[in-house]
């Protein structure tokens, strides 16, 4: 991974924590109703290693998560595709629980961005 993705990355996080639970942005504020749109994970906090992400009244139909530790290393990325106008899934590190602490929940597609921190015990 270069420096530039890196940076980027870590700027991106940044950013999202200053902003909010979301960010919304130029075109992408017509097509999003902050009162329709629900971004959760849940349990929180988890007890046995696996959390889930829901999201729901977004209109785009692919999403991309990442999930990143408190010290910025990505844990987890994948695009995940919408079924029945939102969006839930599992998030596991390639199959492996996640390790007890505290990680952050990064969701976004063009310039929308979703966060919330997650707590793994």
């Amino acid at each position: 991974m270069n420096f530039t993705r890196i940076f980027f990355r870590t700027s991106l996080v940044l950013i999202a924590s200053l902003l909010g639970a979301q960010a919304v942005h130029g075109q992408d504020a017509a097509r999003l109703d902050e009162n329709k749109t629900e971004f959760k994970v849940f349990p929180n906090p988890v007890f046995d290693g696996e959390a889930f992400v829901s999201l729901k009244g977004f209109q785009e139909k692919d999403l991309l998560v990442v999930v990143y530790d408190m010290l910025g290393k990505e844990i987890y990325s994948r695009v995940e595709i919408s079924e029945n106008d939102g969006f839930l899934f599992s998030i596991d590190s390639e199959g492996h629980q996640l390790h007890e602490g505290v990680y952050l929940i990064v969701a976004s597609k063009n310039d929308v961005i979703f966060r919330q921190k997650l707590i793994v015990r």
